[in-house]
């Protein structure tokens, strides 16, 4: 890694930088970042379109008389690093004073090595091996089924990104991580009736990618939804499948950063110690989470990373902060700040969100639910209202009866409160499933009210 750093010429700018600032500023934070990868389209057997991608630059932070400035270069060159110091300096000089900046200082946190998240064969395997991968998803998606007609987006990607953080407390981490993955929408069609079915791989080496398993799990998820019919309005159980209460969680995620507590903007304000869902629910942020999407020893700031319990029993345990949000709450950080990259300061940030599984298989939990809906899809969940949490979703999925799925159903809609479905938990099923750096098992849920003709 200190090489990599090296080629890139972060060493030499760092040094440089210190140089800059020195008796110009109270505190000072330099963040270098690269990111480099190549990504590939399929379509019809064959490469549609290739992506190859690279960019390099750092960041400042500086404080002076508690005022912060801050500025961004994506060359290195020693005038440009000149400039950057004088923005930086100078955009400190028209900001507000803010009593709460600070910077962390030295912490000892995991080693990165024991983490799982980088596969040292990244930028060693040729690129038609990675248009191959492309190639081979869509092939899978086309020849599961003669109602698979059209295949969209059968891509495959892979990336590297490295960081380090050095400022002047004596902070001085780097961190980096390879990231492969692969989707596919697949299209079913019969009897004049068409159906979309999505699948993705992902992971950070290399073998987490399955190719063919990708393309035939997309088109299963499509040739399962034919035949489907519409429902009278209905109030059952439900099992919500493990990708889809992933979307859920995702809505629920923005609630437990601090930063949107003290702004007002979270549907889980003045919740801490309070019971906000289901007895059967925990969740955690684990940010030291082996082979995590998510997973690094320190965040962006040079925190070290950690386990975060945020609903235990279904009870609220508290929220994510970073050092400036925490500092404001009276508290500390739990080491999430993170950053979109070097052009941006740092803000609160989920690591891997997820729900703990439980002890049931899906087919207990479809047993259990006896007659009821499997929901696999819903529409609109970006809609859901992140401070009072209610929500009007399109869904899709399948009747079911005698705890055995019975045919496929659409055109439902599902109408309430996000704290009350999850309140309404029954149990947590052991399919726990990660998309990204937000993971769920499916869930059985007691009562919901589908909306149909």
């Amino acid at each position: 890694m200190k090489g990599l750093f090296e080629r890139a010429g972060a060493d030499e700018a760092v040094q440089r930088l210190r140089k800059l600032l020195a008796g110009k500023a109270d505190s000072y934070e330099i963040y270098f970042s690269m990111q480099k990868g190549f990504g590939a389209e399929a379509k019809d057997g064959a490469v549609d379109s290739l992506k190859a991608r690279s960019s390099a630059g750092v960041g400042l932070r500086t404080v002076k008389g508690k005022r912060l400035g801050f500025a961004y270069s994506s060359v290195l060159a020693a005038d440009a690093l000149a400039e950057l110091v004088d923005k930086a300096i100078a955009g400190s000089r028209e900001a507000a004073v803010d009593e709460f900046l600070g910077l962390p200082g030295p912490q000892q946190g995991i080693p990165e090595g024991s983490l799982d998240i980088f596969d040292k064969s990244f930028g060693t395997v040729a690129e038609e091996k990675m248009i191959n991968a492309a190639i081979e998803i869509e092939a899978a998606a086309r020849s599961f089924d003669p109602r698979v007609k059209r295949v969209r987006k059968a891509s495959y990607s892979e990336s590297l990104a490295a960081d380090r953080v050095v400022n002047s407390n004596g902070v001085d981490i780097v961190h980096s991580a390879t990231y492969y993955s692969g989707s596919v929408t697949a299209v079913a069609e019969s009897d004049g009736e068409s159906q979309m079915g999505w699948e993705i791989g992902m992971g950070h080496r290399r073998g987490s990618v399955e190719s063919a398993a990708i393309g035939r799990k997309a088109a299963g998820n499509a040739v399962r939804q034919l035949g489907a019919r519409t429902i009278k309005t209905v109030k059952c159980g439900a099992l919500i499948e493990n990708i889809v209460a992933c979307e859920l969680l995702e809505a629920l995620a923005g609630s437990f950063l601090g930063d949107n507590v003290l702004k007002g903007k979270s549907m889980l304000i003045g919740k801490k110690g309070v019971k906000i869902a289901s007895p059967v629910l925990n969740i955690r942020d684990d940010g030291i989470m082996k082979a995590g999407w998510a997973t690094s020893s320190y965040d962006a700031e040079g925190t070290a990373s950690r386990r975060t319990p945020l609903v235990l029993g279904g009870v609220c345990q508290g929220y994510l902060y970073d050092s400036y949000w925490s500092a404001r709450a009276g508290g500390e950080s739990t080491g999430n700040a993170s950053r979109g990259g070097f052009k941006s300061t740092p803000g609160v940030g989920i690591t891997n969100l997820y729900i703990d599984k439980g002890a049931k298989g899906f087919d207990e939990l479809l047993k259990e639910l006896g007659s009821g809906l499997f929901i696999t899809e819903l529409l609109g969940v970006h809609t859901i209202n992140t401070v009072s949490g209610d929500f009007s979703l399109g869904a899709a999925g399948f009747r079911v009866e005698a705890g055995e799925i019975a045919y496929p159903v659409r055109g439902m809609a599902i109408a309430g409160n996000l704290l009350g479905l999850f309140s309404g938990v029954a149990e947590c099923g052991a399919d726990l499933r990660f998309i990204g750096s937000i993971g769920a098992p499916s869930l059985l849920v007691n009562e919901i009210e589908a909306s149909g003709t």
